[in-house]
This record gives structure tokens, C-alpha cells and sequence, in this order.
């Protein structure tokens, strides 16, 4: 296990430093530093996902069970989203203020979290798992993108020709960076969609009932009905501007407590491989 915390510990500190390049290159409008906060973000995968290796060699699984293990995947799909889009598109690494921060605090709260490995029991043991945790990754990475981007948003729209508005000048123009908002809650939409239908499929095999109104149900379904409004709002309603942002803005830590806070508040099925924080 020794090699694995390692591991982990040199990512969270790649991600730190990364956050802490992003806050000085966009507060100083420094171009090379959020290059470099790119570089930190792409580089602290690295590390984690060997550790996650080290990990599922030692213990037989993926990441599914427990909360360390859900936290990091869900840290290692929000980098890896960010980090492909920006690289692809370098205007958009600005956004990396308000997203690699987000992923400092899941990682950082993995830490603190228990680490010893759980069993994947026989009746838990199918590929709908693995579907359904891969989509709830993907999912949660584009409602975080969405939230970073909407952040980013509505900072230049209330400092339209202010100082903010100059360091974050190399984002695209507002009606881009709000149309992209729009496409990843669109994206992360669809994904918690097929969460939910590949976890009704997996709940019928593990505990025989697609649905039973579980606090993680119904929370997950809470979540997918908040996306749905922004979406019918964005596109019957016609908002547009602030107010959407801040849609996105107030949506993503909803889905965040969905996925990892309920089975720490709840009486939850699902609470037994999920887990809770130390002490």
C-alpha cells in the first residue's frame, strides 16, 4: 500500500500546484503559468493512474467500492476531461481556476478517507458496475467542466470591460464559452442518463429490484431532473447569459453530494461499498 499512497500523494501535490499556476496566471494574466498549471494537471494523472493500478492489482477491482476509490476516479475523470479539452483547445485553460481546484478537494478528501480495500462481492460483481460507474465519471466530469466554464462566464460578465475581463481575456468569447457550457451539461446529461439505466440494470442483478427509491436513487434522479430544467429552460425558454450560468454554477455540487455525500448522510444500500470519511 505504501507504494500506492506515494503514488497519490505525488498526484494531489501535481494538482495543487497545478491549481496554485492557474490562480497566479490568470490573476497576473500570465500566459506561461497557466501553460504550466496545464502541464502540472496532465502530469498528476500520471502518478494516479499507477496508483490506481497499484491498486486494483492489490485488490482484485477497480475503482468502485468505497470512498476513497469513487473519489478518485471521479478526481481522475474531471482532470482528464479538462485536461484533453484544454489541450485541445488552449483558450479554454483559464477555465482551470475554478476546475482543478474542485479536483484538489475530492483528491484531498480521498486522502482522509479510509484505504483499505473492500471485496467485490459476488452478487455486486457485474460489468453493469463498471458501465455504471464509468458513465457516472464521465457524467460528473462534464457537469464540472460546465461549472468551471460558467464560473468563468459570469466573472466577465459582471467585469465586462474590468480587470477580470483582462485576465481571462484568452478564454473564447462569452457567447462560445456559454454555448460550450451548454454542450458539456448536455453531455453530462446523457451520461447520468445511462448511469441510471445501467444502475437499475446492476441493482436488479445485486439485490433483485430495478428501483427502489434509495437515497442515492433518488438523489441521482434529482440530479438528472435539475439538467433536465437548465436544458428546457436553455432551449424552450430561451435563457441565456448570467442567470444560465449560474444554473450551472448551483447544479454540479448537487450531483457531487449525489454521488458522494448521500451514503455519508443517508441510510443508504448502497452505503456499505461507498463508505464514509474517517473519524
Amino acid at each position: 500500500m505504501t507504494t500506492e499512497i506515494v503514488l497519490m500523494w505525488a498526484a494531489l501535490t501535481c494538482y495543487v500546484v497545478a491549481t496554485a499556476l492557474f490562480v497566479f496566471g490568470v490573476t497576473f494574466t500570465k500566459e506561461k503559468l497557466i501553460h504550466n498549471g496545464l502541464l502540472a494537471s496532465a502530469l498528476g494523472l500520471l502518478p494516479q493512474l499507477a496508483a490506481l493500478g497499484v491498486r486494483w492489482a492489490r485488490v482484485g477491482h477497480g475503482p468502485y467500492i468505497g470512498y476513497y476509490e469513487v473519489a478518485n476516479g471521479l478526481t481522475l475523470f474531471v482532470v482528464a476531461f479538462f485536461a484533453i479539452g484544454a489541450w485541445r483547445n488552449r483558450r479554454l485553460s483559464a477555465a482551470g481556476i475554478a476546475i482543478m481546484p474542485v479536483a484538489v478537494l475530492l483528491l484531498g478528501g480521498a486522502m482522509l478517507a479510509s484505504k483499505t480495500g473492500l471485496p467485490l462481492t459476488p452478487n455486486l460483481a457485474s460489468y453493469w458496475l463498471f458501465i455504471h460507474v464509468a458513465f457516472a465519471n464521465l457524467a460528473f466530469a462534464a457537469f464540472v467542466a460546465s461549472f468551471g466554464l460558467a464560473i468563468a462566464y459570469v466573472i466577465r460578465a459582471r467585469s465586462a470591460s474590468g480587470t477580470w475581463a483582462e485576465r481571462l481575456k484568452r478564454l473564447p468569447a462569452q457567447d462560445v464559452v456559454s454555448e460550450l457550457t451548454t454542450r458539456f451539461v448536455l453531455a453530462g446529461f446523457l451520461f447520468w442518463g445511462i448511469m441510471i439505466v445501467s444502475g437499475a440494470i446492476w441493482a436488479n442483478q445485486a439485490w433483485g429490484r430495478y428501483w427502489g427509491w434509495d437515497p442515492i436513487e433518488t438523489w441521482s434522479l434529482i440530479v438528472w431532473i435539475i439538467y433536465a430544467v437548465y436544458l428546457h429552460v436553455r432551449f424552450t425558454l430561451g435563457w441565456r447569459g448570467e442567470r444560465l450560468a449560474w444554473f450551472a454554477i448551483i447544479a454540479m455540487p448537487v450531483s457531487l453530494f449525489a454521488l458522494l455525500g448521500t451514503p455519508v448522510v443517508f441510510n443508504s444500500v448502497h452505503g456499505g461499498y461507498i463508505g464514509g470519511v474517517d473519524g
